[in-house]
C-alpha cells in the first residue's frame, strides 16, 4: 500500500473510533463520504455521515462499490429504464482497485414504439416518448480490509450521450431493449428478504435489489466480502460481476434484477442469481432465482440448471 493510502487508511478508522464506540476491533471500516460530490451525482449516506446513527453507521459499513455506485447515479429520470453496473478490478499504480461503470438506459422510447405498434399512437400516454439521454458513469472504489469500498471522487467520469443500440448486455440482450431473455431454467428458485437502508423512507427498488443480488450471490456476508480466485480475462469488456435491473419486467410491470458474475470454472461460464419484484405485493420480499450459464454442450449461452 502507497504511502497516500496509509493515512487513506487511518481516515477511514477514526470515524469508527469517534462514533460512539459504534464498531468492535473486528468489525470492517467505514468507507469514506467524498469531501465533494460531483453536482451529477448524489450524495451517500444522504445528509453525511454524520447524520447517522448507530443502525445507520453499521449500514453504510457494509455497502460495496455495486450498491454505492448505484446510490451514487441516483434513480433514472425516466418513465421506464435499466441500470446497468459492471465491475472489474484493476493494478494501478501498484494499488489493487474496483473499477465500476454505472449506467442508466432510457428504455421508454423502445417501449412507447412497441406499445403504439400494438395499441396505436391514440391509446398510448405521451409521456412515454421521452427523449432522456444514455447516462455512462466512471467510478474507481479502494478495497479497505477486504470488507468496505472507498470511492475515489476525483476519478469520477461522467457522459451523456445517445442510446447505443448496438450495446449488448452481459445476457446477450440488448441493453437499449425492452425484452427480456425467457429460454432459463432455474436450479434454484426461493423468496428471499431485501434489506431497506435506515435513511431511505421509501422502499426504493434499485437500491434494496443491488443490495439483495449481492448477498444472494455471497458477496455481502456482514460486509463486502470479496472471493479468494479472481477469473482470468476480466476487463471492462468482459467484467467480473455485471448487473442489470430494469423498472419494466413485461406487462405484469414491477422490477427484474439480475446479477451476472463469471466464475474460474470450466463448464460454467458465468453463475447468474435473478430477483424479480413488484413493490405493489411484494413488500419488501422479492422472487430469487439461480442458474447457471454453460461453456459446453447444446444449451451453451443460456441460463440452465445444470452445465454438462
Amino acid at each position: 500500500m502507497g504511502i497516500r493510502h496509509i493515512g487513506h487508511v487511518v481516515a477511514l478508522i477514526l470515524p469508527l473510533w469517534i462514533a460512539c464506540s459504534l464498531a468492535k476491533a473486528e468489525a470492517p471500516a467505514p468507507a469514506t463520504p467524498a469531501t465533494s460530490t460531483p453536482a451529477e451525482l448524489q450524495q451517500v449516506p444522504p445528509n453525511g455521515l454524520e447524520s447517522l446513527d448507530e443502525q445507520g453507521f453499521r449500514y453504510f459499513q457494509t455497502m460495496g462499490p455495486l450498491e454505492y455506485a448505484t446510490r451514487l447515479g441516483g434513480i433514472p429520470d425516466t418513465p421506464t429504464w435499466r441500470v446497468r453496473v459492471r465491475l472489474y478490478p484493476v493494478w494501478q499504480n501498484s494499488e489493487f482497485l474496483y473499477h465500476v461503470k454505472l449506467d442508466h438506459y432510457n428504455l421508454s422510447p423502445a417501449l412507447y414504439q412497441a406499445l403504439v405498434d400494438s395499441h396505436g399512437v391514440e391509446n398510448v400516454d405521451l409521456s412515454l416518448n421521452s427523449t432522456t439521454p444514455h447516462l455512462a458513469i466512471g467510478l474507481e472504489f479502494l478495497p479497505v480490509m477486504n470488507m468496505a469500498a472507498d470511492w475515489l471522487p476525483a476519478a469520477t467520469q461522467i457522459e451523456q450521450s445517445a442510446l447505443d443500440r448496438a450495446t449488448t448486455c452481459g445476457l446477450g440482450l440488448d441493453c437499449a431493449a425492452i425484452e427480456e431473455p425467457n429460454n432459463s431454467t432455474w436450479a434454484i428458485e426461493t423468496t428471499m428478504d431485501m434489506d431497506i437502508a435506515p435513511w431511505d423512507s421509501d422502499n426504493e427498488p434499485l437500491y434494496m435489489l443491488v443490495r439483495a443480488l449481492a448477498k444472494q450471490a455471497g458477496w455481502l456476508q456482514g460486509g463486502w466480502i470479496l472471493p479468494n480466485e479472481i477469473p482470468e480475462g476480466i476487463s471492462a469488456e468482459r467484467p467480473w460481476v455485471e448487473v442489470l435491473v430494469t423498472n419494466y419486467a413485461g406487462n405484469g410491470g414491477g422490477y427484474l434484477a439480475t446479477w451476472i458474475e463469471h466464475v474460474a470454472d470450466d463448464s460454467i461460464r458465468s453463475i447468474v442469481h435473478q430477483i424479480y419484484y413488484d413493490a405493489a405485493w411484494m413488500d419488501v420480499s422479492g422472487s430469487a432465482s439461480t442458474g447457471y450459464v454453460c461453456s459446453r454442450g447444446s444449451d451453451a449461452g443460456a441460463i440452465r440448471a445444470v452445465c454438462p
